[in-house]
């Protein structure tokens, strides 16, 4: 043990004794030496340290009562802390600590002192505190934007700082927004001003400072921002009158600058054609459907917008008075004839409370209207040269006016047509045949109307009525045996536009020869190798010259197969064995003054019949008082009746000297002493339409 300061040296002798028997024999002594050395005390030569962070620390000197120490200290270095000196000999240097926590951190440094020599002793560990308070903090409040004359909000700063107290001093560099240019804690609400025409903004910093243990750590100001905008302004208005379907646009505007200005605006009349509230600036076409001027009053109420903070201002009011727009009721159309007049055009409105004037223009000046004019049109002649409708078209324009104002209203257009002196081109008499379709197609150089003809005709007996409209066209008649005539009247009209417009009328002659006709010739039948009798055509029509040609179906007969004119006698020729039937037809045509109608034809036949003919009979031989066979007479002629007639030139032999038809069978007879011939001579005859025609 050493509680001392210095080392305690102890002699210790020791002497050695034999005990035996009760005897104690002692020997020479030896001594040596116990040296105790003290354990060396660390002393520090200040008591603890409190400092800001960022701040520095004194040094600390290490001492002993124990002389001849060195000392050996080392740090334990706390989350958050830096710029400590972690170890070290001898004193504990200055040092700039940092505290990035938001409480105080105490650094503990434990230091040991040690002698030296041949024996060192280490003393006890000794602790030194310092403790590091952290700087002042103060959280950033938020910046604000307040306006003219509105209270701010009250600003409480706040910290993240603990284990302490941390106050607050705040500067304002612009203390004409209505805030004491400097002070302490937190910044009370107050009245906001500023009178200019943009945002002014103070620039606001607070200081924070963090108290404890009798130290005051001031830290990191920070700064914030109160804007004050102005009061919203727009600039004074001006009433408006303006005209229907007029575009009217109202810019607001205002001297400030630095935000944004907007408008909102209420209409008490949304007849204008403006609705009863909007924002911005106001564009619209106007309307006023009444007959009437209408007004309008619009509130305008201004917005003065900077950092997300809106502003209103002083309403404001205008009047927009709309005055109706010039309007004309609809005039009629007119269609007229040439050369008549039309009707007064009188224009008028439905308009009321003001003045509608007229002002038109007339597309075609050329109908006897001049090419423009204002107020009403008088009635004028329509003229027109041309072959077709002049349509002019008047565009007459509407105003009104009122206060000044005058308002043009929307035009309206009607038409003045003049229609031509309707016209029909010239016809041609007409020379035509009975049975004959007559056409007459009526014409005109009109154009861009429709054309209709009335005519009528004197004499309905050529087949068409005594009057119509239109074209003609009929089957002419004539039931005469000389040429009529009708004398047509014809009247020209054109319609255009619910007008009509009659012309001049014209006339033609329509002459109808009769048909031609012939009367039917007789038929005739000859025989063959006889002569025809002569046909000469005839016909009862008079006044002209009738012709005629004819056609023949079989001129193996002997007649050509056409030919014009009568046909006179001529040699039939039939070498056939039936009839041979020609058809004669002949067409009458008759003439005059160069017109030639057919008529209808007449059909007769030429009979040819053949010659007569009868096979040869065959010869018999028979005895006395034996029967003859029975001669049946046969024959190749077709087509009509053959007979026959024969003669006997010798009776004896039992047969009649003659007779017709067939031969019976009979009783030869022959009283003599040689044969009797007797020759039987049969003569055929061929009969067809009451004509016999012998053979051989």
């Amino acid at each position: 043990i050493n509680n001392g300061l210095l080392p305690i040296v102890a002699n210790i002798i020791v002497t050695p004794i034999i005990s035996n028997n009760g005897s104690n024999c002692s020997g020479s002594s030896k001594t040596f030496t116990i040296t105790v050395n003290p354990s060396p005390v660390t002393s520090f030569s200040l008591v603890g340290q409190r400092v800001c962070s960022d701040g520095q620390t004194a040094v600390v000197s290490l001492t002993s009562s124990t002389p001849d120490v060195s000392f050996a200290w080392t740090a334990i270095q706390p989350s958050g802390i830096t710029g400590v000196s972690l170890s070290g000999t001898n004193n504990i240097p200055v040092q700039t600590i940092v505290n990035s926590n938001n409480s105080p951190i105490t650094l503990n440094y434990i230091a040991v002192a040690s002698t030296s020599g041949a024996k060192a002793c280490q003393g006890p560990s000794e602790t030194y505190n310092i403790i590091i308070n952290p700087k002042g903090q103060v959280n950033l409040p938020s910046n604000q934007v307040v306006c003219n004359g509105l209270n701010t909000n009250t600003v409480n700063f706040t910290t993240n700082r603990t284990g302490g107290s941390t106050t607050y001093a705040w500067t304002n560099s612009l203390p004409e927004i209505g805030l004491n240019a400097s002070g302490t804690g937190s910044i009370p609400s107050f009245t906001a001003i500023n009178n200019g025409l943009s945002p002014i903004t103070a620039s606001l910093e607070v200081t924070p400072t963090y108290s404890l243990g009798g130290i005051s750590c001031e830290g990191t100001k920070q700064t914030f921002t109160i804007t004050v905008n102005p009061s919203a302004q727009v600039n004074p208005l001006v009433d408006l009158i303006k005209c229907g379907t007029e575009l009217i646009s109202v810019n607001f505007s205002n001297t400030l600058t630095g935000g944004t200005s907007t408008y909102s605006w209420s209409n008490s009349n949304n007849s204008i054609g403006l609705g009863e509230s909007g924002t911005g600036n106001i564009s619209f076409t106007s309307q006023n459907i009444n007959s009437l001027p209408i007004t309008g009053t619009i509130q305008v109420v201004p917005s003065f917008a900077n950092g997300g903070q809106s502003c209103s201002g002083p309403t404001q009011s205008m009047a927009i008075t709309v005055n109706p727009t010039g309007q004309v009721n609809q005039p009629s159309p007119q269609v007229i004839c040439n050369t008549a007049s039309t009707s007064a055009v009188v224009f008028t409105s439905d308009r009321t409370g003001g003045i509608t004037t007229y002002s038109w223009t007339n597309s075609t000046p050329s109908i006897g209207l001049g090419a423009s004019g204002v107020s009403n049109i008088p009635s004028f002649v329509g003229i027109i040269t041309g072959t077709s409708p002049v349509t002019a078209t008047i565009t007459v324009t509407p105003t009104f006016t009122k206060d000044g104002i005058s308002c043009s209203g929307p035009s309206k257009s009607f038409i003045i047509v003049v229609n031509p002196t309707a016209q029909v081109t010239a016809q041609a008499d007409i020379l035509s045949c009975g049975t004959d379709v007559v056409n007459v197609n009526f014409s005109s150089i009109l154009s861009g109307g429709i054309m209709s003809y009335a005519w009528s005709n004197s004499n309905t007996s050529i087949g068409l009525t005594s009057s119509g409209v239109g074209n003609i066209s009929f089957t002419s008649e004539n039931n005469t045996s000389g040429p009529i005539a009708g004398i047509i009247q014809f009247t020209p009209s054109f319609t255009n536009g619910g007008e009509t417009c009659s012309g001049p009328s014209q006339s033609m002659t329509i002459t109808i020869n009769p048909a031609a006709q012939v009367n039917s010739p007789s038929d005739q039948t000859v025989c063959n190798l006889g002569n025809t009798t002569e046909v000469i055509f005839t016909s009862d029509r008079t006044g002209g010259i009738t012709t005629y040609s004819w056609t023949n179906t079989t001129p193996s007969i002997g007649l050509a197969a056409s030919g014009v004119g009568d046909i006179p006698s001529f040699v039939g020729v039939n070498t056939g064995l039936s009839p041979v039937t020609a058809t004669i037809t002949v067409t009458p045509t008759f003439t005059k003054d160069g017109i030639s109608c057919s008529g209808p034809s007449k059909s007769f036949s030429i009979v040819v019949n053949p010659t007569g003919q009868v096979n040869q009979p065959s010869s018999q031989v028979i005895c006395n008082a034996a029967p003859t066979s029975a001669v049946v007479f046969t024959s190749d002629r077709t087509g009509g009746i053959t007979t026959y007639s024969w003669t006997n030139s010798t009776p004896s032999i039992g047969l009649a000297a003659s007779g017709v038809s067939d031969i019976p069978s009979f009783v030869g007879v022959n009283t003599g002493l040689s044969p009797v011939t007797a020759t039987i001579t049969v003569t055929p005859t061929f009969t067809k339409d009451g004509i016999s025609c012998s053979g051989p």
